[in-house]
């Protein structure tokens, strides 16, 4: 019989579409078989609008809705994420058109006011108008320990060179020298019209607070002409402190500017001694200064790639298979009643095909509804999100341009993944009376010559995915292909579903009622059952594999930041380089702070001449890693913070080497190996020594050491005639953390560039980009809202089978028990595949790149899968909840 039109389930009931067969049976007395194709096209269309009022079918697109909505909120949220070309030029070109300068080579020393004054001269004689000069200096020191550098941007401020970017919080803009503004007052906590110490003894006088909305790191913006006004004197204590430069003009007479720019550096260059810089821009300072040039239409003409982009298994791989999956669900779910009602209007002589379409195109109406429903819900809920995550983040949205496109392939993924489902519907042959279950139900059903050809198609497209994938991942060197592997091995688990779903009928239990129940339920639903699994299978491998290469790559970036030097340490080192020895100057300050006083020193030297040009250097044969030298088994000891064993002790007594254990080619812990030192002068290998006994060791990673591959004794390299310098840095060794900042603060003070006193400070903890963050949320809560719209609407489908069950005597507490098993059977199975998915990639990746971490986050999985099964249990145990016996009539 028909409820509201809608064929209903039940080997008992009447045909259920007789009502619609009475309607829309034949055509004027003439069967369907002498129909013209109009006619059967007018009659399918009939039966679909019959069909569609079905209320099953109507709640079972809830998954369609739930996908589209996500979807397209992830895409408003990923692209508020991306700025557009225009942000791009209004964060670095401010109102002009067009800069050149920065990068070129010009450098200019604190207190140089002649090229800027050059540079002015010739732009004007070039008839280039509307220039400003914008100075960067990177390596500005605040007064503050630990100590840390800040950029200092000087220009005419008080012109809105940066409208776009800079926003004036309070005071006024910088106008004259000697006066900043600070970009993030809560950092700075210096207020207005207090003076900010930099640089030893640089004060200046903040005038004002300023919000820069493309960055949320610490920059000053200085009045015009302070960094002329600097002392020279500054360049003794900090001799990288330097000014570079760009010229910005709105834009025209590019040539003009650049030839005024190069002119200048020429002259620059030529009055610069002993600048490697000035020396290439005295030999082609044209094409040097060319290649700074950036013009509005650039950044206009290729904009950055957006997240989107940049991220394929963050939005562009679920937006296909995600609801691709949806509406094989809903024809899954709805399959059996879909077979019964071709079935029963094939019998009164309607042709298979029109019969066929009736469902097919009923479903496929929902599930383009649903689809753009839930687009434009989706849309709601991004914006939603979009003010949200701007607010938090502090920046400018990125542009929402093109939505249509978005919303386009989401229907067109909706349409074709129906319209091959309804052709699916059409080709499949199914005898109206049901199929009594057999013990080798769990293999798969021969059906016809359709449905065989289907399933060798289905083979072979599985075989070519799985080589896909085995092909793919021998060519992964960067994170954006591993997401790309993600899709593609998702593709291939999924056409292998068939089988995996066979597997487990096989391996479930049958001991007793309810699981023979169980499993005899699923293997006459099969269509149904192997639906929800590639549902389930897509959302669990694209949330669990996204958690899990985000993981990696959190824990990549924790394990390559190492803080300076060891807790207790302190390394006193050159101002370019922590691997020369301390100036006089620091010493003199360290010695006289009297922090160091009584604690051990250990000069460090390195296996390399000094000859700073063209060095020679020591190394392990076959490896590039820098080797050192200290003077006794204690000193190497205080370097890598920890105790040698008498094996380690002896090799070194022996002349040998220490390698560390972490990095290549290292020997095997606790044994003992022969290795040979190679003599080289850049890539010319000049000798090499005999082999020397070698053992590992464990050392604690710190950024001084970084690009070493080992230590031996100052006297054995004496002995093996290996390059080594005269002098090298100092560490210090047992220094408390209160002295090692007093000397940080004593340099300081001194005007001396602290950042040659290396003190222990722990590295921040990694965060990963907001885009990436977002797009993990949105797929864990695609998953669950997933999985909770599949678990009621498979519960609603089942209604009536329960139902009848309850009629005739089973428990209604059996009902529940059988319906929760089945969505654990599925769920179970579903995360195990999830795993496959989440996991394969992250080691592909960290197998194929260096110094990637294979980090599964078993923890964060673990609530995640929690997550998910409380929902299907709450989705579960409310659908099922009002189960009564009195509903199995409508079965």
């Amino acid at each position: 019989m028909t409820h509201n039109g809608t064929p209903q389930n039940g080997p008992h009931a009447a045909p259920p579409t007789d009502g619609v067969t009475r309607a829309a049976g034949t055509h004027d007395g003439t069967p369907t078989a002498r129909m013209t194709r109009s006619g059967q096209i007018r009659l399918a269309l009939r039966l679909a609008r019959r069909l569609a009022r079905s209320r099953p079918l109507a709640r079972s697109v809830s998954i369609v809705f739930v996908a589209a909505l996500l979807v397209m909120a992830m895409f408003v949220t990923l692209r508020t994420l991306s700025l557009s070309g225009e942000q791009v030029a209004d964060n670095e070109l401010g109102r002009f058109g067009a800069k050149v300068g920065y990068g070129s080579g010009v450098a200019l020393l604190p207190g140089d006011d002649t090229f800027v004054t050059d540079l002015r001269a010739r732009l004007r004689d070039a008839g280039v108008t509307g220039a400003e000069v914008v100075l960067s200096a990177t390596d500005v020191q605040l007064n503050t320990t630990p100590a840390r550098n800040v950029t200092a941007l000087e220009t005419a401020w008080t012109t809105q060179p940066y409208p776009e970017r800079y926003n004036l919080l309070s005071g006024r803009w910088p106008s004259s020298p000697g006066e900043v503004a600070v970009t993030e007052p809560r950092d700075v906590r210096t207020p207005v019209g207090q003076t900010l110490t930099v640089l030893g003894d640089v004060r200046l006088k903040v005038v004002g607070t300023v919000d820069d909305r493309a960055a949320d790191t610490t920059n000053l913006l200085l009045g015009p002409g302070t960094w002329a006004a600097l002392d020279p004197a500054l360049s003794t204590g900090f001799p990288v402190l330097n000014a570079q430069m760009d010229v910005m003009w709105p834009g025209e007479r590019q040539s003009a500017a650049v030839d005024a720019f190069t002119a200048a550096a020429r002259t620059w260059a030529q009055d610069t001694k002993d600048n490697a810089d000035a020396a290439a821009l005295n030999q082609d300072a044209h094409n040097a200064v060319a290649a700074t040039l950036v013009t509005r239409d650039q950044l206009l003409g290729h904009p950055q790639k957006t997240w989107i982009e940049k991220t394929p298994a963050g939005y562009t791989v679920p937006s296909l298979l995600v609801p691709t999956a949806a509406v094989a669900l809903v024809f899954g779910l709805n399959g059996r009643r879909f077979r019964r009602t071709t079935a029963s209007l094939t019998s009164v002589g309607i042709s298979r095909t029109t019969a066929a379409a009736g469902p097919g195109l009923a479903a496929l109406a929902w599930s383009l509804a649903a689809a753009a429903c839930g687009a434009v819900a989706g849309l709601a809920v991004g914006i939603v999100a979009r003010l949200i995550v701007s607010r938090l983040r502090e920046r400018p949205a990125g542009p929402l341009d093109d939505l249509a496109t978005p919303a386009l392939r989401l229907l067109a993924v909706v349409l074709v993944t129906g319209l091959t489902a309804a052709v699916l519907l059409a080709r499949t042959r199914r005898d109206a009376s049901p199929r009594p279950h057999r013990d080798h139900d769990s293999a798969p059903r021969p059906g016809g010559t359709f449905a065989r050809r289907a399933r060798d198609a289905r083979h072979l497209l599985a075989v070519a995915a799985w080589c896909a994938t085995a092909v793919y991942a021998t060519r992964v060197d960067s994170p954006a292909q591993a997401m790309v592997l993600t899709g593609i091995l998702i593709a291939a688990v999924l056409l292998t579903v068939p089988e995996v779903f066979a597997g487990m009928l096989r391996l479930l239990p049958e001991g007793g009622p309810r699981r023979r129940l169980v499993r005899r339920q699923l293997a006459a639903d099969r269509g149904r059952a192997c639906a929800a699994l590639a549902v389930l299978t897509v959302l669990f491998g694209a949330s669990l594999g996204y958690v899990t290469l985000l993981d990696t790559l959190i824990r990549t970036v924790e394990k390559q930041s190492y803080p300076a030097v060891l807790p207790g340490q302190v390394l006193l080192a050159g101002h370019t380089s922590d691997t020369y020895p301390p100036g006089e100057a620091l010493l003199r300050t360290a010695d006289s702070s009297g922090a160091l006083d009584g604690l051990p020193r250990t000069e460090v030297r390195y296996l390399m001449s000094d000859d700073l040009d063209n060095p020679r250097m020591a190394v392990r044969e076959g490896n590039d890693g820098s080797l050192l030298a200290a003077d006794s088994p204690r000193d190497v000891e205080r370097l890598i913070g920890r105790r040698l064993d008498a094996r380690q002790t002896s090799v070194l007594r022996d002349g040998g080497l220490l390698v560390w254990s972490h990095v290549t080619d290292a020997p095997a812990p606790g044994n003992n190996a022969r290795l040979r030192l190679a003599v080289r002068q850049g890539d010319k290998a000049l000798g090499r020594t005999p082999e020397l006994p070698a053992t590992a060791v464990d050392v604690a990673r710190a950024e001084w050491s970084t690009g070493s591959d080992g230590i031996m004794l100052r006297t054995t390299a004496t002995a093996l005639r290996l390059p080594l310098q005269a002098d090298g840095p100092v560490m210090v060794t047992g220094v408390p953390d209160t002295k090692a900042r007093a000397l940080q603060q004593a340099v300081i003070t001194a005007g001396i560039d602290a950042g040659a006193v290396l003190i222990h400070v722990e590295p921040d903890d990694p965060v990963p980009p907001a885009a990436l963050l977002a797009t993990a949320v949105g797929l864990v809560f695609l998953a669950l809202a997933a999985v909770l719209a599949a678990t009621r609407s498979q519960t609603r489908i089942l209604r009536g089978y329960l139902a009848r069950l309850i009629a005739v005597g089973i428990p209604p507490r059996w009902a529940r028990q059988i319906l929760l098993c089945q969505h654990g059977a599925l769920i179970a199975v579903s995360t195990l595949l999830g795993l496959i998915i989440a996991v394969v990639p992250s080691a592909v990746l960290a197998a194929r790149i260096s110094g990637f971490v294979l980090s599964v986050p078993w923890w964060q999985l673990a609530v995640l899968a929690a997550a998910i099964y409380l929902a299907a249990l709450l989705a579960a145990a409310h659908s099922a909840h009002r189960l009564r016996a009195t509903e199995a009539w409508r079965a």
